[in-house]
Order: structure tokens, then sequence, then C-alpha cells
């Protein structure tokens, strides 16, 4: 192996370990509370060496951010794939995608707990547009899996379609998120079991389902 060879494979080797053990510092302790020689220690490495993958705080949040919901992304499109809802009508599959918001409060509370953090600390930092594109990208692709669904429904009719579907997938997105955070973060029925909550998850989503789903 050439010499450029191996510094490229430790570079990314070492980028990757820069993303992943900042996220767990930041879904374990909120990103305030974690400081870049937090990271930098985390990763045995010199936070100079951070600060010359990425160059501030911030970029270092933002570049988790995407890269977590990509890896999200892709984990949706894997399941898309092998639950072949290519073949489902577009109300099965709009059902089969409120399920996305119930697993990530069941086995993702570390991505809401970082994403919660996100919000906030973009904000504080005053992010530009240009900072912020790769991560609305990332995010983006969730609308896009959304657009899909009501595309097919004015095929097959088994969605309501006269509402603009922005409206349809802000709305629903902000519901699930929303619960699935507070469920993560114990701020709903803290005294409830998981497999309770899970339940009460369930009957959301058969609301939101009867709410834009046609019967016949």
């Amino acid at each position: 192996m050439r010499n450029t060879e191996k510094d490229e494979l430790e570079m990314a080797q070492r980028r990757e370990r820069m993303l992943s053990e900042g996220f767990r510092l930041f879904a374990e302790k909120g990103i305030e509370a974690v400081s870049m020689q937090d990271v930098a220690n985390a990763c045995n490495l010199g936070v100079a060496t951070l600060y010359r993958y990425y160059n501030t705080k911030l970029a270092l949040v933002i570049a988790i951010g995407v890269r977590q919901w990509e890896d999200y992304g892709a984990y949706v499109l894997s399941k898309c794939k092998e639950n072949r809802t290519d073949k489902m009508t577009a109300a099965e599959e709009f059902g089969f995608s409120l399920d996305f918001y119930i697993d990530l409060y069941r086995n993702h509370s570390d991505l809401l707990h970082f994403n919660q953090n996100f919000n906030n600390y973009v904000q504080h930092e005053g992010a530009t547009k240009e900072q912020m594109a790769p991560y609305v990208s990332a995010v983006g692709a969730f609308a896009k899996f959304f657009r899909s669904i009501y595309e097919k429904a004015a095929s097959d009719g088994t969605m309501r379609t006269e509402l603009p579907v922005e409206k349809m997938f802000t709305s629903t997105a902000h519901i699930m998120l929303a619960v699935a955070v507070r469920y993560a973060h114990g701020l709903l029925y803290s005294g409830e079991n998981a497999e309770k909550l899970t339940e009460e998850f369930l009957l959301l989503k058969h609301m939101i389902l009867k709410e834009f789903t046609v019967e016949k």
C-alpha cells in the first residue's frame, strides 16, 4: 500500500472516531457541556489535531448531525427494501413510515437526545444557512421519502391528497417526533414503562392514520 493510501485510510479512521466519540459525548452530556478538549481526549488525540479536521465546535456538531441522520436514513431505506414497501399501498407505506418514529424512541434515544441539543445549539451559535446546508440535505431525505408516498397516494387513492404534501409531512413529523423526544427524555408519563409508552405511541399512530387515510 502506498503511503498516500495509508495516510488517507488513517485520516478516515480518525475522522470516524471523532464523529462517533463526539456523538456519544454530546448525546450523553449535552452539547454545551462538552468541550473540544473532551472530544479529543475521548479519541486519544491532541485537541490541535481535532481542530485540523473541524476548525470549530459548531463544524463538528453539524458534521455529527449529518452523519447520524444519513446513517439512520440508510437504515430506513434498508428496511423499506427488506419489507418491499414498493409493493405496498400508499396507506400501508405511510403506516410503515410512522413506525420509524417509534423505533427512534425505543432504539435510538441517543439520537433524540443529541438532536434536541443540536437544534438549540446551532440556533444559539448562529449557524448560517450555508453551514446548515449539509444537515438540511440529510434531514430532507425523509421529506422526499414522504413525498414519494404522497405521489403514490395520488394514484391508488388510499390516502387523502387534498392537503398540500408539505403540510401533511410537517404536521405528522412534528407530532410524532415531539412525542418520541418527550418519551425518550421522560417528560411524559415518567412513571410508565417502555411497553406502556409504546402502546400509547401506537395509538397516536393509528389516530394519524385515521386522519389521513381513506377507508374503502
